[in-house]
């Protein structure tokens, strides 16, 4: 299978924040129609240095990607560029005892050629749609959503709980962690081989979130104006009405060789959940 994208386009915005803990890869503006790597980074707001945190998880992430000539990311791949990361997390807090904690989210997309891997820790987001509709996004990890699936609370319960916005799953690391004991989430990583020519994968922080639900999501990516534009739709709902620091990347597929799909079982693969 080939998959050619169109132009991707992004945004990272400080919402009404003072430091933008945001950081995307490659960064705004930099993709082109031949980049099949994206990375979407969101710094814990609850931790030190997120604006740090989130960059050198993003950093180290497509620096192990480059580095080892963009293999197609399984899981192995993904907790090796993640040890990356907490070595990182672990010599930045060496070097600033008075940072104590830092962690991010990550989201991931990487298109090659048995299909799209889709890999994510945290609340970041990935969609996939097809002719104005989801048909993929990504489970957050949040306690609450635990809790609802361990029948403790109701998805409605879950709406207003105090415990809506804390996350169970996030690349962290404290200073105390000395030898690397902290406990270390597993990513959810999947491959989407069922993608046909027109269909978008969108990422996001979850700042996002707040302004835009599935509906205007669907509604906007399937008007009939350029990628541009529809990007700067999404943008101009988030400008001002977000409190959060937003980012978003979108992705069209321009071209899916026909042969090569039509043996393809439009399965999709979950390496871990």
């Amino acid at each position: 299978m080939q998959i050619q994208p169109a132009l991707p386009f992004a945004f990272s915005q400080i919402g009404q924040r003072t430091t933008n803990q945001d950081a995307l890869y490659p960064a705004v503006n930099m993709a082109t129609e031949h980049t099949h790597f994206f990375i979407v980074c969101d710094g814990m707001g609850g931790a030190d240095k997120g604006e740090i945190a989130s960059q050198l998880l993003c950093n180290a992430v497509a620096g192990y990607a480059s580095s080892m000539d963009y293999p197609v990311f399984d899981l192995v791949h993904l907790q090796s560029a993640l040890d990356l990361a907490y070595a990182d997390y672990s010599s930045y807090l060496q070097q600033h005892p008075f940072v104590n904690r830092m962690g991010s989210t990550l989201a991931l997309v990487q298109l090659h050629q048995f299909g799209v891997t889709v890999a994510h820790v945290g609340d970041s987001r990935v969609y996939q749609l097809r002719a104005g509709k989801i048909i993929f996004q990504t489970q957050d990890h949040r306690q609450v959503n635990d809790m609802v699936d361990a029948g403790i609370i109701t998805a409605t319960q879950a709406l207003t709980h105090p415990w809506r916005n804390r996350l169970s799953r996030a690349v962290v690391a404290g200073s105390t962690d000395k030898h690397g004991q902290m406990d270390r989430p597993t990513p959810a990583i999947t491959t989407i081989t069922d993608v046909q020519t027109g269909d978008y994968f969108f990422m996001c922080t979850d700042g996002v979130l707040e302004t835009i639900d599935a509906n205007i999501l669907e509604m906007v990516l399937s008007s009939n104006i350029p990628d541009q534009a529809k990007m700067e739709s999404l943008r101009a709902l988030c400008d001002g009405q977000t409190k959060d620091n937003y980012s978003g990347y979108l992705i069209g597929i321009s071209y899916v060789s026909p042969v090569e799909s039509m043996h393809l079982s439009n399965t999709v693969r979950n390496y871990a959940d």
